[in-house]
């Protein structure tokens, strides 16, 4: 049973990255601690380690479906820097179409 709860803190430990100082002194006190502790701290480990598991297979899960911008560097080298035509059009060629479209209903009506 005790071996079974070394195995549970290394796991554990393993999967929350916990610092060495840490760890060695959780493994020292299921080494040395009493009988008695020894099915309470089995069920804490094991309830902590299928929650770290679950967390774990879901953020693996969450980073496989997300986009991280791949490819994106190369396209956007590919291609020469454009600039907005738009502006260096007559004044007329800005004017949005529905004001172009009153206008003439406007001129149309008199």
């Amino acid at each position: 049973m005790r071996s079974e709860l070394l195995e549970l803190i290394e796991t554990l430990s393993a999967l929350e990255h916990w610092p060495k100082e840490d760890r060695a002194a959780v493994l020292t006190r299921a080494v040395c601690g009493p009988l008695s502790d020894l099915l309470p701290n089995v069920r804490y480990f094991e309830k902590r380690l299928i929650a770290a598991q679950c967390k774990a297979a879901g953020d693996e899960l969450r980073a496989s479906r997300s986009w991280h911008g791949e490819g994106l560097d190369d396209r956007m080298t590919d291609k020469e820097p454009t600039t907005c035509k738009r502006m260096t059009r007559s004044r007329k060629a800005r004017v949005p179409i529905l004001d172009r479209i009153a206008v003439r209903v406007r001129r149309n009506a008199t």
